[in-house]
């Protein structure tokens, strides 16, 4: 059988573009592969970082990449996406790099819209936006970004603080889109490689690690333009790392609030609180779904309920829930709820957190 090959053609390394793989089919990365060359813009480097597959993936990966002339394979131990990305930055030659998880693609004019917006303002960052498809077939579904777009230029230390706090949770209407989102993880940023320098991801906890390497990221930078339209698609699937059961998560929830609470509150005059607030508010919820309420737990109702306890009790914890608001909430009703949730955390009604909070992530 002739193998179809795919020439990159790489006039001058710009954009690098980094994948980390860890047995995803290969249907899948081929699809991620394919959303970036399928580009009209060619002058990019894509490296897949092998993040210690199994054999047979593994095997299954290379064969892949020996059907495109220019793709970089590199496999290494396993420790992580986190890691992954690290190592994929350092093989990158690119000016410029953008991340995309090998189960995820990119829509039709995402690299020729960075490209041009980073050759008219060469920015430290650009921003797009992420659209999260809940029914995910495998398949490309959503191919055009639009023709033109809004470009926010931010260069103020303020609305700087103001974006993060966005990306953060804490909602400015400046940075929303209909049906699009800005992440709060690594995807849909063209970011300098020499800011990555001093801003490598934290390999030690397993989810929000990107939390903290958003808030470096912007830290160190001067320029960021944000481009209203979808560049990314988010493939949501069953058995990833955040919908995932793991009997560490509570460690991880006390390591990651700590850590976004302490380099949160260390930049800009205080002036992202808020957002930092939300954020370590949020991650009850991630702990909740992954080990306090989730199907695989076999604990004791006594076992969950004083976990969910002390993680309140946490120093950072207790300070996010006397800095947040909710006033940016649409939703008058999940306003309330939100609300009266805190209410009751504040004044130590744990039995109540407890149940309200298994009923909101049942219902969510």
């Amino acid at each position: 059988m002739e193998v179809k090959l795919y020439q990159l053609t790489v006039k001058s390394m710009l954009i690098s573009i980094v994948i980390p793989v860890f047995n995803v089919s290969n249907n899948l990365l081929k699809r991620s592969i394919e959303s970036i060359i399928m580009q009209s813009y060619s002058s990019v480097e894509i490296i897949i970082v092998d993040d210690g597959s199994e054999d047979v993936n593994t095997a299954s990966y290379k064969n892949l990449c020996e059907e495109y002339i220019g793709i970089k394979y590199f496999r290494k131990e396993n420790f992580g996406p986190s890691a992954a990305r690290n190592y994929g930055v350092e093989k990158a030659q690119g000016e410029y790099i953008l991340f995309v998880d090998a189960d995820d693609y990119i829509t039709d004019k995402c690299i020729e819209q960075a490209k041009n917006v980073i050759n008219k303002y060469h920015p430290d960052i650009v921003l797009g936006y992420v659209y999260k498809d809940l029914f995910d077939e495998g398949v490309i579904r959503y191919k055009s970004s639009d023709n033109t777009s809004e470009e926010l230029i931010i260069n103020d230390k303020n609305d700087l603080a103001s974006l993060l706090n966005h990306i953060l949770g804490y909602e400015d209407q400046r940075f929303t889109l209909k049906r699009g989102y800005l992440s709060d993880g690594p995807w849909c940023r063209f970011f300098r490689r020499s800011l990555f320098t001093k801003n490598h991801f934290d390999v030690v906890p397993k989810w929000n690690e990107d939390t903290l390497w958003n808030i470096g990221l912007l830290k160190d930078c001067h320029t960021v333009v944000v481009c209203k339209t979808i560049w990314y698609i988010y493939a949501v699937r069953k058995g990833s790392t955040m919908q995932g059961y793991r009997n560490n998560c509570y460690e991880e929830f006390i390591y990651i609030t700590a850590k976004v609470s302490t380099i949160g509150k260390s930049i800009w005059n205080r002036s992202i609180d808020k957002g930092v607030a939300y954020r370590v508010w949020h991650d009850l919820f991630i702990l909740s779904r992954a080990f306090i309420f989730n199907s695989k737990n076999t604990n004791s109702f006594s076992v969950k309920y004083t976990t969910l306890k002390n993680a309140i009790k946490s120093e950072p914890y207790q300070k996010a829930i006397r800095t947040v608001d909710f006033h940016f909430e649409k939703r008058k009703s999940r306003h309330m709820v939100k609300e009266l949730l805190n209410f009751a955390m504040k004044i130590h009604c744990y039995y109540i957190a407890y149940f309200m909070i298994k009923f909101y992530i049942r219902r969510a």
